[in-house]
């Protein structure tokens, strides 16, 4: 069987957002590393008029072999649009990459 693990890499507060970027390792049945991707999470923070605090979990979809530093600059950006989710003409969310953001941010 293999085995996989998963570590927090960035735990950040941005514009009313927590992104968090955690590292997946999976290893081989040798135990030997065969693959490590990275997966981001957003959680939007906002308030109901009344003062009750809402919070949004999100996935920010985005390859998940792209770098940290890439990720963390694009996650930045979606946010700044407003967390789009855009699909296919099937319904599939649209897998953003820099050159799809930079399609939006253009409009």
């Amino acid at each position: 069987m293999t085995n996989t693990t998963q570590d927090n890499i960035l735990n950040v507060v941005y514009n009313n957002h927590r992104i968090l970027i955690d590292k997946l390792t999976e290893y081989d049945y040798n135990g030997d590393m065969a693959v490590v991707k990275k997966m981001c999470t957003v959680i939007r923070y906002d308030n109901y008029s009344d003062g009750t605090e809402i919070t949004t979990p999100m996935i920010f979809n985005v390859s998940p072999y792209t770098s940290l530093v890439d990720m963390h600059t694009m996650v930045r950006v979606w946010i700044d649009c407003g967390c789009p989710s855009d699909s296919d003409t099937i319904g599939i969310p649209r897998k953003w990459t820099k050159d799809s953001l930079h399609a939006w941010v253009a409009g």
